[in-house]
């Protein structure tokens, strides 16, 4: 016998976050594979790691920032959601921490650079803050948070941390695999675009 698929009726809201989350991580990973594989010289072997990891930290930043322009049950699931994302780009971080996969965060010595140390600094203080309010079960990411502007500090950090790690890269188009800008771009746009809905109060319908 064959399972039913649930009617749309029957999909919880941490469901439908998670298949959300799914579609802008297919979307980004194609943009990806474009970018830095059609277009680049990332090798395609590198795709269930460093290119997957791309696509997963563009997804995270999108589902956390927008937990925080939205309000109610789909706050806390895609709080819960960013969090668990959030979790899976660090440990997938630490593997391609090296000077083989990312050259430019590292010196002639093999130790990182300033701008891989504030990019580092600054992903760590930001998805520590995301796991302690992962850790409040009653309102992810809500007002009521042990730590004030704990939202808009988030993102801030996350802006620092994709500016340090990739911005003179931002200012040479001529150099952009297929003409299109660098993930790391893109990210800091979406950062700064919802601390912007933040700060100015602006939700999602």
């Amino acid at each position: 016998m064959t399972r039913d698929c649930p009617s749309p009726d029957r999909i919880t809201d941490m469901e439908r976050r998670w298949i959300i989350a799914a579609r802008v991580f297919l979307l980004t990973l194609t943009y990806a594979v474009v970018r830095y594989t059609v277009f680049g010289s990332v090798p395609p072997s590198q795709l269930p790691v460093f290119l997957s990891n791309k696509a997963i930290s563009v997804t995270a930043l999108v589902v956390t920032g927008s937990s925080m322009v939205t309000n109610g049950s789909r706050r806390t699931a895609l709080g819960a959601v960013g969090a668990a994302l959030v979790l899976l780009h660090v440990v997938l971080s630490l593997i391609v921490l090296t000077p083989a996969y990312l050259g430019k965060l590292f010196d002639a010595r093999g130790t990182l650079t300033a701008a891989g140390e504030w990019s580092m600094l600054a992903g760590a203080v930001a998805g520590l803050i995301m796991m302690r309010l992962a850790s409040q079960p009653s309102d992810v990411l809500g007002s009521g948070s042990l730590v004030p502007g704990a939202g808009q500090w988030i993102l801030a950090l996350s802006a620092l941390h994709v500016l340090a790690l990739g911005y003179p890269s931002w200012i040479d188009p001529a150099h952009w695999p297929g003409h299109l800008p660098p993930i790391s771009m893109l990210s800091f746009l979406a950062a700064v675009g919802f601390l912007i809905a933040r700060r100015t109060g602006w939700r999602l319908p």
